[in-house]
């Protein structure tokens, strides 16, 4: 899983790397590179206590999701994720897989089954047919957002919106 940037923790450490090679790249600006990568930090330390705050109704809820990209995200915010539903990336899971899936959202309850903006949700709704599973969308790469400042904020606080928005559907 290399989508070490969906932990905001992560992203403060790359930030002081950064921080620090172009400080050495560019001296004459080091102390700006100093002063943004404070601001930064500061930003997220306060999107990680947000986001936690935001998910720990819903830590519990057992979903799935489409390909194995949260790991990172999980394990910061405590999440019950139990599993993907593709186990290797560009490949459909197989007639057996999709079975055992099926039993693995009835046995434990899965509340929903996550897909990704560039994947058709077919799979996914065949997946959750007559199970009681919702469908939802988590996008770690902030497709639909528009480039900027803001973005990786708004890509956290996304994702978490959709996961509270559909694990939270039970109350």
């Amino acid at each position: 899983d290399p989508h070490i940037w969906l932990d905001p923790r992560n992203a403060a450490l790359i930030v002081g790397k950064m921080v620090r090679a172009l400080g050495q790249a560019d001296g004459a600006n080091r102390a700006r590179y100093e002063q943004n990568g404070a601001t930064m930090k500061t930003m997220l330390a306060a999107l990680d206590k947000e986001i936690y705050g935001l998910l720990r109704p819903v830590a519990m809820a057992p979903y799935l999701v489409f390909h194995d990209a949260y790991r990172y995200f999980e394990k910061r915010f405590d999440l019950a994720s139990q599993g993907a539903v593709a186990v290797h990336a560009g490949r459909p899971p197989g007639a057996r897989r999709i079975s055992a899936l099926r039993r693995r959202i009835v046995d434990l309850k899965i509340a929903c089954v996550f897909t990704e903006p560039q994947f058709e949700p077919a799979l996914a709704t065949t997946l959750i047919e007559g199970t009681g599973a919702r469908l939802a969308v988590l996008d770690p790469l902030g497709a639909g957002l528009k480039p900027g400042p803001g973005l990786y904020r708004e890509l956290l606080r996304g994702m978490a919106a959709s996961l509270l928005g559909c694990l939270g559907a039970n109350g």
